[in-house]
């Protein structure tokens, strides 16, 4: 069960305001990232921005990138907000949905053949396409294989 299904607990004072449609269409969403573009749709670009702010502020939504939001939840033990399913997973989503394709990097590929019993730490991928963004939530950060931004 997702905390996005207790949409009634939210005080809104119009259902049919802009950070309620902006709720739903989160909710209703499978992916854990949400990109600007996706609520465009909802209302004009000024609205969403400030729909999109009071998720931010409820611990609703994260922002990991320049238009990239991830779902998220109330930490229970500190006043922090999670992304569902982890900064790895959607960060990973996140390139997925812009349009960039990539690969694992080196060393988790030769961790997932067993060449190697070291475990990566860092989230690196290797880029097949340009990327010119930053993706990153509190002190976690995206690698690019080789510090490069494009292949």
């Amino acid at each position: 069960m997702s905390q996005f299904d207790g949409i009634i607990e939210m005080r809104v004072t119009y259902k049919k305001s802009i950070t309620y449609k902006v709720l739903e269409h989160i909710s209703a969403s499978s992916q854990h990232v949400i990109l600007r573009k996706d609520l465009l749709h909802l209302g004009a670009y000024r609205q969403i921005s400030r729909a999109i702010k009071a998720l931010i502020q409820q611990k609703k939504l994260v922002k990991i990138g320049f238009g990239i939001y991830a779902k998220a939840y109330e930490s229970k033990y500190a006043e922090e907000a999670l992304i569902e399913g982890g900064f790895d997973n959607a960060s990973r989503e996140a390139l997925g949905r812009v349009g960039v394709s990539w690969e694992l990097s080196k060393a988790e590929k030769a961790y997932n053949n067993r060449e190697t019993q070291q475990v990566p730490t860092q989230n690196y991928v290797r880029l097949k396409s340009r990327f010119r963004r930053k993706i990153t939530h509190g002190n976690r950060q995206l690698f690019f294989e080789g510090n490069i931004n494009a292949r």
